[in-house]
């Protein structure tokens, strides 16, 4: 599980799949999953081989409980923390969460490299941890990670 608000990227493709060896990534997004143009570009964005799913919330949540065969060579991808939680709420659990990129924004505060959080998605990170999810921090494999743990300390 990953949460970065480009989605399907350059990193996303060429070190990420490789360093995994994904071969199947999940969009879950609304706006993503609701825009034709959108859905093809993701999808056009993967090389071949790499199968890619853009789907809404509703429908992750329905396909991601379903137990199958690649479900450990799968990455999910997430636009926010928000996200990411409904999909834990909804019955999708995980134990390791990825923040990999979240731009600034007006009610973001930077925590580490290319990474920015609000106040909201702080408290959405620690309430998944709370339910044992380990949270890293970490824009691509092979450069050194934060743990969330270590923000919440401060």
């Amino acid at each position: 599980m990953r949460v970065d608000d480009r989605l399907i990227h350059g990193q996303v493709i060429a070190i990420w799949c490789r360093h995994q060896r994904f071969t199947r990534v999940v969009v879950v997004d609304d706006a993503a999953a609701s825009d034709r143009f959108m859905r093809d570009v993701l999808t056009l964005a993967a090389p071949p081989g790499l199968a890619v799913e853009v789907l809404s919330l509703e429908q992750g949540l329905r396909e991601l409980r379903t137990p199958r065969p690649d479900r450990c060579t799968t990455m999910v991808l997430v636009r926010s923390p928000l996200v990411a939680q409904q999909l834990y709420a909804g019955g999708v659990t995980y134990s390791k969460l990825n923040i990999g990129g979240l731009g600034m924004a007006p009610d973001r505060r930077p925590v580490f490299k290319n990474i920015a959080l609000s106040d909201d998605e702080f408290a959405i990170l620690q309430s998944l941890q709370a339910r044992g999810v380990e949270i890293t921090l970490l824009t691509v494999p092979g450069e050194k990670a934060r743990d969330f743990a270590d923000l919440v300390r401060k």
